[in-house]
């Protein structure tokens, strides 16, 4: 599936949650391949849109705020109608303090940017020292490099890969404010894969919207008997009138029963498209 590939990119770097699913997802299928960062989710869709040879990994949901919208929204309207998910893989949030020193309690400025800091701020408040200086960073990368700038009592927030990258300290582990917080990543590129029994299946239909259209859609699943394990929708930027319904479900589009599936949801929407059939996590 990957051996076409010769290109990875992730979404930020220094250690960012992109860079420690891309491991994950290496170690799984032995894969080994040159890394390139950018900075958006669209930039790394673009980039795999016309660089055939690249794969990017990317978030696509988490566990308390549900389906990144950026990532579906950006992989529906690729110029290349072949780009799709070819695989996924699940990330536990581990939000850390890391620094220099081995002292935690010595600690009197904080690097980081606005959203680990947004999504940390109950421990940075209550844990942290009342006159703690913080430092703005645009992301995980520039937080570690900026703390060269620092003594030893700054500190930054990142994962225990920025740690790795950077030989830091963890000072402290799950930080954040959500606990039992997972993201899930999908990976995206020009290729296809094969059903391996334990697949899941991703489409976008456009829908009317109109009273009962949703349920006409379930009422084909029901028909066959297939499993929805996500169902989303939003309205269509170009037309307020359409709805752009996203939909996870158990099985891969080769299998026989998900082929009548894909003929009978066919005529009950003004288009669709197949996103990618993939191993289940």
């Amino acid at each position: 599936m990957f051996e076409d590939f010769n290109e990875v990119i992730c979404l930020g770097k220094g250690g960012s949650y992109s860079e420690i699913a891309k491991d994950r997802l290496f170690k799984t299928y032995d894969l080994f391949m040159y890394q390139r960062s950018l900075n958006s989710i669209k930039e790394c869709i673009d980039y795999v849109d016309e660089n055939s040879n690249a794969i990017t990994v990317l978030p696509v949901e988490t566990t308390y705020k549900g389906i990144i919208r950026e990532t579906i929204d950006n992989l529906i309207i690729t110029k290349n109608q072949n780009i799709q998910i070819l695989a996924e893989t699940i990330v536990p949030v581990n939000d850390c303090i890391l620094s220099k020193t081995t002292e935690f309690y010595s600690i009197t400025g904080l690097i980081s940017n606005p959203n680990a800091l947004a999504k940390c701020k109950t421990f940075v408040r209550d844990e942290m020292p009342r006159q703690l200086n913080v430092v703005i960073a645009e992301n995980m990368e520039d937080s570690a490099r900026m703390l060269n700038n620092y003594n030893l009592t700054y500190a930054i927030i990142g994962t225990p890969k920025t740690a790795e990258l950077y030989n830091l300290n963890i000072l402290k582990e799950h930080i954040e404010d959500f606990k039992i917080n997972n993201r899930r990543f999908i990976v995206v590129g020009d290729g296809e894969t094969k059903p391996t029994g334990h697949d899941k299946t991703s489409i976008v239909l456009f829908l009317d919207d109109h009273q009962g259209a949703l349920l006409d859609i379930v009422q084909v699943f029901v028909k066959y008997h297939i499993n929805i394990t996500q169902i989303n929708s939003k309205m269509v930027s170009t037309n307020a009138s359409e709805q752009a319904v996203f939909i996870d479900f158990d099985g891969h589009k080769e299998d026989d029963i998900i082929k009548k599936l894909i003929t009978d949801l066919t005529p009950q929407s003004k288009g669709m498209r197949i996103i990618g059939s993939y191993s289940a996590f």
